[in-house]
């Protein structure tokens, strides 16, 4: 009888893979339809108004980053398996994609609150998955960085990619460099644009060998970034899923 006890004492205590259906109750600054925590959704609350600060220059970049590091972090884009929605800072929505939805692979869309995205520790997150984008070193050998899904970068710019993004209305730079280092800034635009280009074989072969699996992604594209620094454009290849 005691031990019937403690597993429904443990059961009330520890979130369940179920327990998506019921965060789709829309906690305050929990983003609409999402899978979201009530904590998390209050973490969102919180960088909501801190990027609300920095856009009308009440904030620094310099402290607003230090906060950010210091606090949750960055929503960024991802995608995670059922089993991630017990983790802390996460929002989840399903995939739109029809290879996700399959039950022995099920994917969902994410937002992961992160600080950084270095490979040593998103290795402990083995329910979740960002994608690689291939790119070639000076020597013009590929090698691959991970980056936040659904977006191209519009430029880089010593050593770092970077996003235009925008969260209920707001708009920022999101920045992030090969060791996985990110961080906020003001959008910036260049005249410069990206344009499409054929893909390379190393570069395909890299990101097919990398991929969660072989029906993951529909396709790719190849993109040349404008580098601000060498002033030249590097080509890049990202994934593409459906979306």
């Amino acid at each position: 009888m005691h031990r019937i006890i403690l597993s429904f004492i443990l059961s009330l205590a520890t979130p369940t893979f179920a327990a998506l259906e019921y965060s789709k109750i829309e906690y305050p600054g929990c983003p609409e339809n999402a899978y979201c925590q009530k904590n998390t959704g209050e973490v969102r609350r919180q960088w909501l108004e801190g990027l609300d600060e920095f856009n009308r220059d009440k904030i620094s970049e310099i402290k607003f980053n230090e906060d950010l590091q210091k606090n949750s972090g960055v929503p960024v884009a991802g995608w995670a398996m059922e089993e991630a929605g017990v983790l802390p800072r996460i929002m989840m929505w399903d995939s739109p994609c029809k290879q996700h939805k399959q039950e022995a692979s099920k994917f969902y869309i994410s937002d992961l609150f992160r600080k950084n995205l270095k490979d040593s520790e998103l290795k402990e997150f083995t329910s979740i998955y960002y994608p690689r984008a291939v790119a070639l070193d000076k020597n013009k050998k590929v090698y691959s960085m991970v980056v936040p899904r659904g977006d191209f970068p519009t430029f880089m710019d010593n050593g770092y990619l970077h996003y235009l993004k925008e969260d209920d209305g707001k708009y920022y730079g999101f920045l992030i460099n090969r060791e996985g280092d990110i961080r906020v800034t003001k959008p910036q635009l260049v005249k410069e644009l990206p344009k499409e280009v054929v893909c390379l074989k190393e570069q395909v072969d890299l990101f097919l060998r990398e991929a969660p699996s072989p029906t993951f992604y529909q396709g790719y594209h190849c993109r040349d970034i404008w580098d601000k620094s060498s002033k030249t454009y590097k080509p890049m290849l990202f994934g593409w899923s459906c979306n």
